[in-house]
């Protein structure tokens, strides 16, 4: 039988920086552990059939296990603001971390020009106030300011589509749970990358974009699920809650109540934001207290989950090209359809460009045609 002569430390490197274990590894290409060891080593190598299961596994094209490893790892560093001092990262995550740094690369390619950018000022907590409103300036937004859409996933399409266009560069993931991240942001002086759980309410999407900007911000990358317990994670929370609801505003639409789920909700509905991060912006403001927060926050996920669960049984089949646009975005699936119609670009590459193969690209690029741009 042909076997594949691979190098095996380029093998090593790629399952070790995938945090894929040797064993899950195995179990994918239908070998024991210590096979895997043995084409690791170089005292064995795979077939080509092997080789093919490896290669998706760890998300790695076959010739890439033909050459030495790298030098430099692909897979960006990120600070865990987690609050999980020995928690591994997991290698879907990783995965989606590494992808999200080669569509950076690829848009790097095909825009030479990434709009104005932000001007982003280091933050404190004697800042956040000043901070936040100096990028509701940039925006152009007054203070009062609300979006017009109605719906929730249109409210988030648009914060997304003014970050992006002032070269904040924003992909979603698909079936990572929550409680792995919320989102993260990978910081580059062009182009920096916020990454959001897609699984997350589109109302909790929007908080998590500007989250996240509160990180580049102090020029770090982090990864996140928003806990209040994290300083730096608090820090980035009071951020986003003062750009989406600047305090005059909320103190003109605060009613009474002795519910923080329910003053919560109030405050969501108007500045549409979710009941969590409504509550995060009341104390910030000390209109309610840590454990009416953390209730708040307990409820909120309650019934974020019920809701999925709901639309589990309802929603029927998503198709995954449907998924893929949502997770790219307009602004990059643009980029790649602009370079198709100048000639930079072929189909071929297109179909890595999207990770997707070509019915896949057809439809993307349908899609984007079709809506103008627009999510």
């Amino acid at each position: 039988m042909a076997r594949a002569p691979i190098d095996g430390g380029t093998l090593l490197w790629a399952r070790e920086l995938g945090r894929v274990t040797r064993e899950d590894l195995a179990k994918a290409v239908g070998v024991k552990p210590e096979r895997v060891a043995d084409f690791e080593s170089g005292e064995s190598y795979p077939t080509f059939r092997q080789l093919t299961l490896i290669a998706g596994k760890l998300d790695r094209p076959l010739g890439f296990f033909f050459a030495p490893a790298p030098s430099d790892p692909d897979v960006p560093e990120t600070a865990d603001f987690r609050g999980r001092i020995h928690d591994e990262l997991p290698a879907d995550l990783a995965r989606e971390m590494r992808r999200a740094e080669q569509h950076r690369d690829a848009m790097l390619d095909l825009q030479a020009d990434h709009g104005e950018g932000l001007r982003l000022l280091p933050l404190a907590w004697e800042t956040l106030k000043e901070r936040a409103a100096d990028v509701r300036r940039q925006f152009g937004l007054l203070e009062n300011f609300v979006p017009t859409e109605s719906q929730t996933n249109q409210v988030f399409n648009f914060w997304r589509g003014l970050l992006e266009a002032r070269g904040i560069l924003v992909f979603q993931t698909t079936k990572i749970a929550l409680e792995t991240f919320r989102g993260l942001s990978i910081h580059h002086e062009a182009l920096p990358v916020i990454l959001i759980n897609g699984g997350d309410s589109a109302s909790g999407r929007t908080f998590t974009l500007f989250h996240e900007l509160a990180h580049l911000a102090n020029r770090t990358s982090g990864l996140c699920v928003l806990k209040e317990s994290v300083h730096e994670e608090a820090l980035a929370n009071g951020f986003a809650a003062n750009f989406l609801m600047p305090e005059s505003s909320v103190r003109r639409y605060l009613r009474p109540s002795d519910d923080p789920y329910e003053l919560s909700s109030q405050l969501a509905s108007t500045f549409k934001v979710s009941p969590l991060a409504a509550a995060v912006r009341l104390r910030t403001l000390d209109v309610i207290n840590d454990e009416d927060l953390s209730e708040v926050r307990e409820r909120s996920d309650s019934e974020w989950n019920r809701v999925r669960e709901e639309r589990k049984r309802t929603d029927g089949f998503v198709p995954p090209w449907r998924l893929r646009y949502r997770d790219l975005g307009s602004a990059y699936i643009g980029a790649v359809a602009q370079a198709l119609e100048d000639q930079r670009v072929d189909m071929l590459d297109a179909t890595y460009l999207l990770n997707a193969r070509v019915p896949m690209v057809e439809q993307l690029l349908n899609e984007y045609y079709r809506t103008g741009g627009t999510e």
